[in-house]
Protein backbone atom coordinates (compact mmCIF):
# COMPACT_ATOMS: atom_id res chain seq x y z
CA UNK A 1 0.00 0.00 0.00
CA UNK A 2 1.56 3.56 -1.25
CA UNK A 3 1.90 6.15 1.53
CA UNK A 4 -1.29 8.17 -0.13
CA UNK A 5 -4.00 4.83 0.59
CA UNK A 6 -2.04 4.50 4.01
CA UNK A 7 -2.50 7.60 5.06
CA UNK A 8 -6.10 8.01 3.90
CA UNK A 9 -6.70 4.19 5.38
CA UNK A 10 -5.55 5.31 8.90
CA UNK A 11 -7.63 9.45 8.65
CA UNK A 12 -10.79 6.93 8.04
CA UNK A 13 -10.65 4.52 11.17
CA UNK A 14 -9.84 7.79 13.21
CA UNK A 15 -13.48 9.40 12.08
CA UNK A 16 -14.85 5.98 12.61
CA UNK A 17 -13.56 5.98 16.00
CA UNK A 18 -14.11 9.65 16.32
CA UNK A 19 -18.03 8.37 15.90
CA UNK A 20 -17.81 5.61 17.70
CA UNK A 21 -16.65 7.79 21.00
CA UNK A 22 -19.34 10.04 20.49
CA UNK A 23 -21.87 7.24 20.58
CA UNK A 24 -20.37 5.45 23.43
CA UNK A 25 -21.13 8.80 25.89
CA UNK A 26 -20.28 8.07 29.36
CA UNK A 27 -19.94 4.47 28.90
CA UNK A 28 -16.98 3.76 30.94
CA UNK A 29 -15.32 0.79 29.28
CA UNK A 30 -16.56 1.37 25.37
CA UNK A 31 -15.14 5.03 26.22
CA UNK A 32 -11.92 4.19 27.16
CA UNK A 33 -11.06 1.54 24.93
CA UNK A 34 -12.34 3.87 22.03
CA UNK A 35 -9.95 6.88 23.05
CA UNK A 36 -7.36 4.00 23.45
CA UNK A 37 -7.79 3.09 20.09
CA UNK A 38 -7.67 6.96 18.72
CA UNK A 39 -4.33 7.47 20.60
CA UNK A 40 -2.75 4.52 19.09
CA UNK A 41 -4.61 5.85 15.62
CA UNK A 42 -2.72 9.38 16.05
CA UNK A 43 0.59 7.86 16.34
CA UNK A 44 0.51 5.55 13.53
CA UNK A 45 -0.58 8.32 11.38
CA UNK A 46 2.24 10.81 13.03
CA UNK A 47 4.61 7.89 12.59
CA UNK A 48 4.39 7.62 8.97
CA UNK A 49 6.61 10.13 6.93
CA UNK A 50 5.72 13.33 5.20
CA UNK A 51 6.85 12.40 1.75
CA UNK A 52 7.85 9.71 0.01
CA UNK A 53 10.41 8.90 -3.34
CA UNK A 54 9.16 5.36 -4.98
CA UNK A 55 8.71 5.39 -8.53
CA UNK A 56 5.22 4.05 -9.15
CA UNK A 57 1.74 6.03 -9.72
CA UNK A 58 -1.81 4.83 -9.59
CA UNK A 59 -3.99 5.84 -12.63
CA UNK A 60 -7.38 5.37 -12.31
CA UNK A 61 -10.36 5.56 -14.80
CA UNK A 62 -14.48 6.01 -14.85
CA UNK A 63 -16.81 6.70 -17.47
CA UNK A 64 -17.31 4.46 -21.25
CA UNK A 65 -13.85 3.25 -21.08
CA UNK A 66 -14.41 0.97 -17.67
CA UNK A 67 -16.65 -1.81 -16.50
CA UNK A 68 -16.92 -1.26 -13.04
CA UNK A 69 -14.28 -2.82 -10.90
CA UNK A 70 -14.50 -5.38 -14.17
CA UNK A 71 -12.15 -3.56 -16.95
CA UNK A 72 -11.06 -1.04 -18.70
CA UNK A 73 -11.23 -0.91 -22.74
CA UNK A 74 -7.45 -2.06 -23.62
CA UNK A 75 -7.72 0.51 -26.81
CA UNK A 76 -8.10 3.55 -24.14
CA UNK A 77 -5.26 2.44 -21.93
CA UNK A 78 -2.63 2.09 -24.90
CA UNK A 79 -4.04 5.53 -26.19
CA UNK A 80 -3.51 7.62 -22.62
CA UNK A 81 0.12 5.45 -21.45
CA UNK A 82 2.08 6.72 -24.56
CA UNK A 83 1.59 10.54 -23.96
CA UNK A 84 1.84 10.35 -20.29
CA UNK A 85 4.69 8.06 -20.33
CA UNK A 86 6.63 10.72 -22.46
CA UNK A 87 5.78 13.34 -19.77
CA UNK A 88 7.41 11.54 -17.40
CA UNK A 89 10.49 10.88 -19.28
CA UNK A 90 10.69 14.77 -19.84
CA UNK A 91 9.69 15.47 -16.90
CA UNK A 92 12.66 13.11 -15.33
CA UNK A 93 15.10 14.80 -17.77
CA UNK A 94 14.25 18.07 -16.27
CA UNK A 95 14.65 16.84 -12.80
CA UNK A 96 18.26 15.66 -13.67
CA UNK A 97 19.91 18.64 -15.75
CA UNK A 98 17.26 21.63 -14.32
CA UNK A 99 15.93 22.60 -17.45
CA UNK A 100 15.85 20.76 -20.98
CA UNK A 101 15.08 22.44 -24.63
CA UNK A 102 11.32 23.42 -25.06
CA UNK A 103 11.66 20.96 -27.96
CA UNK A 104 12.81 18.15 -25.37
CA UNK A 105 16.13 16.56 -24.38
CA UNK A 106 14.38 13.05 -22.84
CA UNK A 107 16.81 10.84 -23.77
CA UNK A 108 19.34 12.30 -21.32
CA UNK A 109 17.67 11.47 -18.39
CA UNK A 110 16.91 9.23 -16.56
CA UNK A 111 15.86 5.74 -17.00
CA UNK A 112 12.37 6.62 -16.76
CA UNK A 113 10.24 3.01 -18.77
CA UNK A 114 7.87 2.15 -16.87
CA UNK A 115 6.29 -1.26 -16.41
CA UNK A 116 2.28 -2.01 -15.16
CA UNK A 117 2.96 -3.46 -12.16
CA UNK A 118 -0.82 -3.92 -11.00
CA UNK A 119 -4.82 -3.41 -11.22
CA UNK A 120 -6.08 -1.20 -8.92
CA UNK A 121 -9.84 -1.14 -8.37
CA UNK A 122 -11.67 1.63 -7.12
CA UNK A 123 -13.22 2.53 -10.99
CA UNK A 124 -10.16 0.45 -12.54
CA UNK A 125 -7.09 1.84 -13.48
CA UNK A 126 -3.66 0.50 -13.80
CA UNK A 127 -0.34 0.86 -11.73
CA UNK A 128 3.00 1.84 -13.39
CA UNK A 129 6.08 1.37 -12.11
CA UNK A 130 10.37 2.11 -12.62
CA UNK A 131 11.53 -1.61 -12.20
CA UNK A 132 14.92 -1.64 -14.28
CA UNK A 133 17.10 0.64 -11.91
CA UNK A 134 20.47 -0.08 -9.52
CA UNK A 135 20.63 3.87 -9.47
CA UNK A 136 18.99 5.00 -6.51
CA UNK A 137 18.90 8.90 -7.76
CA UNK A 138 17.43 7.24 -10.59
CA UNK A 139 14.54 5.95 -8.92
CA UNK A 140 14.13 9.36 -7.26
CA UNK A 141 14.26 11.41 -10.28
CA UNK A 142 11.73 9.50 -11.32
CA UNK A 143 9.27 9.61 -8.34
CA UNK A 144 9.92 13.46 -8.30
CA UNK A 145 9.23 13.40 -11.95
CA UNK A 146 5.93 11.84 -12.00
CA UNK A 147 4.95 14.05 -8.51
CA UNK A 148 5.57 17.17 -11.16
CA UNK A 149 3.87 15.76 -14.02
CA UNK A 150 0.78 15.10 -11.43
CA UNK A 151 1.01 18.39 -10.07
CA UNK A 152 0.93 19.65 -14.14
CA UNK A 153 -2.50 17.71 -14.30
CA UNK A 154 -3.73 19.02 -11.11
CA UNK A 155 -2.79 22.69 -11.88
CA UNK A 156 -4.38 22.87 -15.49
CA UNK A 157 -7.65 21.17 -14.04
CA UNK A 158 -7.38 23.97 -11.19
CA UNK A 159 -7.77 27.68 -12.96
CA UNK A 160 -6.71 29.50 -15.73
CA UNK A 161 -3.73 31.00 -13.31
CA UNK A 162 -2.64 27.81 -12.13
CA UNK A 163 -2.27 26.61 -15.78
CA UNK A 164 -0.25 29.45 -17.19
CA UNK A 165 2.06 29.48 -13.80
CA UNK A 166 2.62 25.41 -14.45
CA UNK A 167 3.45 25.68 -18.32
CA UNK A 168 5.81 28.56 -18.26
CA UNK A 169 8.20 25.59 -16.44
CA UNK A 170 6.97 22.91 -18.82
CA UNK A 171 8.82 21.90 -22.07
CA UNK A 172 6.31 22.29 -25.00
CA UNK A 173 6.71 18.72 -26.27
CA UNK A 174 4.70 17.50 -22.38
CA UNK A 175 2.33 20.22 -23.44
CA UNK A 176 1.74 18.50 -26.22
CA UNK A 177 1.17 14.81 -24.53
CA UNK A 178 -0.72 16.48 -22.06
CA UNK A 179 -3.35 17.53 -24.77
CA UNK A 180 -2.91 13.63 -26.20
CA UNK A 181 -3.55 12.41 -22.78
CA UNK A 182 -6.51 14.97 -21.42
CA UNK A 183 -8.33 14.12 -24.87
CA UNK A 184 -8.41 10.70 -24.07
CA UNK A 185 -10.12 10.88 -21.21
CA UNK A 186 -12.63 13.68 -22.40
CA UNK A 187 -13.68 11.08 -25.39
CA UNK A 188 -14.33 8.89 -22.79
CA UNK A 189 -16.50 10.70 -20.30
CA UNK A 190 -13.99 9.46 -16.97
CA UNK A 191 -12.80 10.89 -14.09
CA UNK A 192 -9.46 10.57 -13.41
CA UNK A 193 -7.79 9.50 -9.89
CA UNK A 194 -4.03 9.91 -9.02
CA UNK A 195 -1.82 8.63 -6.54
CA UNK A 196 2.05 8.52 -6.24
CA UNK A 197 4.04 8.95 -3.06
CA UNK A 198 1.90 11.24 -0.33
CA UNK A 199 0.10 12.68 -3.29
CA UNK A 200 -3.25 12.16 -3.79
CA UNK A 201 -6.54 13.46 -6.16
CA UNK A 202 -9.62 13.14 -7.64
CA UNK A 203 -10.19 14.80 -10.64
CA UNK A 204 -14.30 15.12 -11.71
CA UNK A 205 -15.63 14.56 -15.46
CA UNK A 206 -15.97 18.58 -15.34
CA UNK A 207 -12.75 19.20 -14.26
CA UNK A 208 -10.81 17.38 -16.77
CA UNK A 209 -13.00 18.79 -19.55
CA UNK A 210 -11.89 22.19 -18.23
CA UNK A 211 -8.37 21.03 -18.75
CA UNK A 212 -8.93 20.29 -22.05
CA UNK A 213 -10.65 23.15 -22.87
CA UNK A 214 -7.48 25.39 -21.16
CA UNK A 215 -4.75 23.22 -23.05
CA UNK A 216 -6.07 23.08 -26.52
CA UNK A 217 -6.94 27.15 -26.54
CA UNK A 218 -3.14 27.65 -25.99
CA UNK A 219 -1.71 28.81 -29.62
CA UNK A 220 1.97 28.36 -30.55
CA UNK A 221 3.39 30.61 -33.25
CA UNK A 222 7.30 30.93 -33.95
CA UNK A 223 9.33 32.61 -36.25
CA UNK A 224 13.17 33.23 -36.78
CA UNK A 225 15.42 36.12 -36.15
CA UNK A 226 19.16 37.01 -37.02
CA UNK A 227 20.01 39.25 -33.76
CA UNK A 228 23.51 40.76 -33.57
CA UNK A 229 24.37 39.96 -30.17
CA UNK A 230 27.59 39.44 -27.39
CA UNK A 231 27.67 35.72 -26.24
CA UNK A 232 27.25 35.72 -22.17
CA UNK A 233 27.37 32.33 -21.78
CA UNK A 234 26.63 29.01 -22.63
CA UNK A 235 25.71 26.17 -20.22
CA UNK A 236 25.85 22.52 -21.52
CA UNK A 237 23.88 21.19 -18.61
CA UNK A 238 21.24 22.60 -18.41
CA UNK A 239 20.79 23.52 -22.19
CA UNK A 240 20.40 27.39 -22.05
CA UNK A 241 22.29 30.34 -23.26
CA UNK A 242 22.44 34.57 -22.49
CA UNK A 243 23.24 36.91 -24.75
CA UNK A 244 23.10 40.39 -24.95
CA UNK A 245 21.80 42.57 -28.18
CA UNK A 246 23.45 45.53 -29.73
CA UNK A 247 20.86 47.35 -28.14
CA UNK A 248 21.73 46.26 -24.64
CA UNK A 249 18.78 43.79 -24.11
CA UNK A 250 19.35 40.68 -22.24
CA UNK A 251 18.25 37.99 -23.94
CA UNK A 252 18.17 33.90 -22.29
CA UNK A 253 17.05 30.78 -23.33
CA UNK A 254 16.91 27.04 -24.14
CA UNK A 255 19.41 25.17 -26.95
CA UNK A 256 17.88 23.46 -29.47
CA UNK A 257 19.01 19.93 -29.51
CA UNK A 258 20.09 19.52 -32.87
CA UNK A 259 22.90 21.55 -32.17
CA UNK A 260 25.87 18.70 -30.67
CA UNK A 261 28.14 19.33 -27.76
CA UNK A 262 31.14 19.78 -29.40
CA UNK A 263 29.20 22.86 -31.54
CA UNK A 264 28.29 24.18 -28.33
CA UNK A 265 32.06 24.30 -26.96
CA UNK A 266 32.96 25.40 -30.14
CA UNK A 267 30.76 28.31 -30.04
CA UNK A 268 32.01 29.08 -26.30
CA UNK A 269 35.54 29.32 -27.07
CA UNK A 270 34.94 31.58 -30.10
CA UNK A 271 32.36 34.29 -29.36
CA UNK A 272 32.15 34.72 -25.72
CA UNK A 273 31.77 38.12 -24.52
CA UNK A 274 32.77 38.60 -28.28
CA UNK A 275 30.03 40.14 -31.41
CA UNK A 276 28.43 37.55 -33.29
CA UNK A 277 25.55 37.04 -34.98
CA UNK A 278 22.93 34.90 -33.53
CA UNK A 279 20.18 32.82 -35.33
CA UNK A 280 17.52 32.40 -33.25
CA UNK A 281 13.66 30.70 -33.26
CA UNK A 282 11.12 32.97 -31.35
CA UNK A 283 8.76 30.55 -29.49
CA UNK A 284 4.92 32.60 -27.88
CA UNK A 285 2.55 30.71 -26.39
CA UNK A 286 -1.20 32.68 -26.50
CA UNK A 287 -3.59 31.36 -23.96
CA UNK A 288 -7.62 31.58 -24.22
CA UNK A 289 -7.13 34.40 -20.94
CA UNK A 290 -5.20 36.97 -23.66
CA UNK A 291 -1.67 36.01 -21.94
CA UNK A 292 1.33 35.28 -23.42
CA UNK A 293 4.60 33.85 -22.85
CA UNK A 294 7.61 34.15 -24.77
CA UNK A 295 10.77 32.02 -25.26
CA UNK A 296 13.83 32.07 -27.58
CA UNK A 297 15.33 28.71 -28.92
CA UNK A 298 19.22 29.25 -29.91
CA UNK A 299 19.69 27.51 -33.51
CA UNK A 300 23.21 28.73 -34.42
CA UNK A 301 25.78 31.70 -33.73
CA UNK A 302 27.73 32.80 -36.66
CA UNK A 303 30.20 35.52 -37.46
CA UNK A 304 27.72 37.66 -40.01
CA UNK A 305 24.10 37.59 -40.98
CA UNK A 306 23.67 35.82 -44.06
CA UNK A 307 20.26 37.37 -44.82
CA UNK A 308 22.31 41.03 -45.40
Amino acid sequence: MGLFRQIEHIKAQIVDTERLLTLAGNHPLMTASFKSRLDDLNRQLESLPKEAFEPKINLLFSGQAVRGSSGVKASFISKVLLPFQEMIKTQAAMVRFGNVSKRGQAKKGANAELFITALPTGSFGIELSQLESNDLFAEQEVAKAMKQVMQLVIDTAESDQAFEESIEATPKRSLNNLKKFLKEIVEEHSILKMETGEMGVELSEEGIAQAYIRVTSTVDEEQEEFIGAVLRGILLDSARFEIQTNNGLAISGFISEDITEEELIKYDQTYLNKSCVVHLRLHKTSFKTGNEQVYYELLEIMDTDPTV
